[in-house]
């Protein structure tokens, strides 16, 4: 397999051929996750610039337009049968086969129309049968599939996360270049895959839906006098902090309630079905705050403008954010944000954007301090309101496509900008590996 298109510009000459990208990840909207979000943000930025991206996800069987002519949605589930079905079963090799169902219906696609380049995530590695293809190869970087490893976990988990990991270093090792979505994020990728020197390492700063940025700018701020309501955006993970929302939450609630205030609110987004009942039975919380407290399960971006709409902070206490995805989303809504500053990510946005703040820990206690004193602070929350609007002015897709075409340009050792479409370039030969499975 080779890639035919080396040099052709996106923006030039009308009889250029568009860049040919195909782009590995595991889930796409609809389905309302941080990885599909990152996944769509990056295909519409690249596709603004002219690119074809054809995105391959695990979530689904079937192969979709989208709302752009230049994105098309590949399924690769159909490919998890016999041997690889099997595989999936086994710690250590689940991730093996679906690497193996990516690069056989990549190398399908390839066949039809050839593809220029290959971006891939990290996480769970969907690229690592693809590192010797003979195309450039950048990587993504969230984080790793080993972070929410459980203290308890078993001990097929851990020899999955240690096989995994291995993968996932080998994909950065040897891509053509990488990158991550913050300065914080680039510091924990060298030290989670030993990252030597001399890798092309770059650091691209994700967009937000532009339905999520133009709900936000005409959003009003809840009025003074309205009754406090919460927003929270994530799964029930240790890592997110939840466990320490709902606790922290209960503390508010208690408070308020001894001073005679209107109860407060609690809105979930992102949840799986029954995750929030599982973990209220695990703290034991009273059936009286579960009234206070909305679950609405996985919801489309205009769903959650309008739960948005309601409330006056987003609270997202992550002890580490794969993307900071929510961080972004809770400025671009002109919501400020309370988060944790055990996050790298969360201290260097909220430090840089002056949009939320962070507690000293993920704790309920720090957090329903946090709360309280935010609430009572009216030209707080309106002054971090202001400040998440305007840096969202700059968190465009376009924005994200040119940073990433000047990534790609250099993982294809191209480094101008405008390239003479007459100029020769030797075709990078290469082939799949030949591992059947």
């Amino acid at each position: 397999m080779h890639y035919t298109n080396p040099v052709a510009p996106v923006e030039g000459p009308e009889e250029s051929p568009p860049l040919e990208v195909a782009l590995l990840t595991w889930e796409y909207p609809p389905i309302p996750t941080a990885k599909g979000r990152v996944a769509c943000e990056v295909a519409h930025g690249l596709a603004r610039h002219g690119v074809n991206v054809r995105v391959f996800t695990m979530d689904r069987d079937d192969t979709v337009r989208t709302d752009h002519e230049r994105i098309e949605v590949i399924g690769c589930a159909s490919r998890i049968t016999g041997l690889r079905r099997l595989m999936r079963k086994i710690p250590g090799l689940e991730h093996v086969a679906a690497a193996a169902a990516f690069r056989e219906r990549l190398h399908e696609e390839h066949e039809r129309r050839p593809f220029d380049l290959i971006e891939a995530a990290n996480w769970g590695a969907p690229a690592a049968m693809l590192m010797n293809s003979g195309l450039p190869i950048v990587i993504r970087n969230s984080a790793p599939h080993s972070l929410d490893e459980p203290d308890e976990a078993t001990l097929g988990q851990r020899i999955s996360n240690r096989i995994v990991a291995g993968m996932e270093a080998r994909c950065n090792h040897n891509a053509d270049a990488i990158i991550s979505n913050s300065r914080s994020n680039a510091h924990a990728v060298r030290d989670w895959y030993n990252l030597t020197p001399g890798l092309i390492h770059m650091v691209t700063p994700l967009s937000v839906d532009p339905l999520i940025r133009k709900a936000g700018a005409e959003a009003s701020f809840p009025p003074a006098h309205s009754r406090l309501r919460l927003a929270y955006i994530g799964d029930d993970s240790h890592r997110k902090g939840f466990d320490e929302v709902l606790l922290g939450f209960q503390k508010v609630t208690e408070q308020f309630r001894d001073e005679g205030e209107p109860l407060p609110e609690l809105h979930l987004m992102g949840l799986e079905n029954g995750a929030l009942d599982a973990r209220a039975g695990e703290l034991g919380l009273p059936a009286s705050l579960m009234d206070q407290i909305f679950d609405y399960g996985r919801v489309t971006d205009e769903s959650m403008t309008h739960i948005l709409a309601r409330c006056q902070f987003v609270l997202a206490p992550s002890r580490f954010q794969s993307f900071g995805s929510v961080y972004h989303e809770a400025a671009a809504f002109g919501r400020p944000l309370i988060a944790c500053a055990e996050d790298p990510t969360a201290v260097e946005h909220v430090r840089r954007h002056e949009c939320g703040v962070l507690t000293d820990d993920c704790s309920p206690e720090a957090i329903a301090e946090a709360v309280t004193t935010l609430f009572n602070d009216r030209t707080a929350m309106m002054s971090m309101r202001k400040a998440g609007l305007e840096a969202a002015k700059s968190w465009t897709r376009e924005q994200l496509g040119a940073r990433t075409l000047q990534i790609y340009r250099r993982a294809m050792r191209l480094e101008e900008i405008h390239i003479p479409t007459a100029r020769p370039v030797p075709e990078k030969q290469g082939v799949f590996q030949h591992i059947h499975v």
